[in-house]
């Protein structure tokens, strides 16, 4: 298993606080402050998973997310979607058809990062598992 996490968000804070929480679980936690940034660490060294912030300036989420699955050496990757607990309608039924692996609304409890993240990685472990 590929204990790698790449966390996208331009705020500092989240990046530390996945930090903090994920190592104490051996994971090691990479952040990059935007969409371009986080594509460009990506394609340096592909993470076990990527925490992805939504509402990003420049490149927004939504648009990084369709890079990295319209990426072959990339679109394999899991993706956990970070976002504000006070999404909208429309932003969870797009969340929903764009399929992607997990979600988090923020703010979340270390508890909860944790599990998510070993749940899309466990599924990603046994092809064909889908993630709930």
């Amino acid at each position: 298993m590929n204990k790698e996490i790449l966390c996208i968000d331009d705020d500092v804070g989240i990046i530390e606080l996945v930090q903090l929480i994920m190592q104490r679980d051996g994971f090691s936690v990479r952040g990059a402050s935007s969409g371009a940034e986080g594509l460009s660490a990506m394609r340096t060294e592909a993470p076990g998973v990527v925490l992805l912030d939504i509402m990003m300036p420049e490149m927004d989420g939504w648009e990084t997310y369709k890079r990295i699955k319209a990426d072959p050496a990339l679109k394999d990757v899991p993706v956990v979607i970070l976002t504000a607990r006070n999404s909208s309608f429309e932003e969870v039924i797009a969340r929903e058809r764009a399929g992607v692996d997990d979600y988090i609304t923020k703010p979340f409890t270390p508890q909860e990062l944790r599990e998510r993240i070993k749940k899309v990685l466990s599924a990603k472990e046994q092809p064909g598992t889908e993630v709930q």
